[in-house]
């Protein structure tokens, strides 16, 4: 995972206890953003997501659905100014700040 910032690239680091997680919500994806999407838990929680294309490619059928995803749990570098700045998650550009301070790798996704 990188992180940048105007242009330039630093690296970050991925969460020490980074684990696969899978979760069910209700999916809403970033107007405008490159990736980034977030689903909302049944207990009130919210995760970021970094989306795959294949999903961002067909955004009407997922936007507002209950989904569940599964996929590798990393936190956000400290630091982020929301607009100014992304992270880099292995081929995805995703943009800060969400509504968490985590987000998941989104692996596996399925409508419910």
């Amino acid at each position: 995972m990188t992180f940048s910032e105007a242009g330039s690239a630093q690296e970050a680091h991925e969460a020490l206890d980074e684990k696969r997680i899978e979760v069910v919500g209700v999916m809403e994806i970033a107007p405008g953003g490159r990736t980034l999407g977030a689903i909302s838990l049944d207990d009130g929680r919210c995760f970021d997501l970094a989306l795959p294309e294949a999903v961002l490619t067909q955004r009407r059928r997922w936007q507002n659905t209950r989904v569940m995803v599964s996929g590798p749990l990393m936190y956000w570098p400290q630091g982020l100014v929301a607009g100014l700045m992304w992270i880099d998650i292995k081929d995805r550009k995703v943009e800060g700040l969400g509504c968490s301070g985590s987000i998941i790798y989104v692996e596996g996704i399925r409508r419910l």
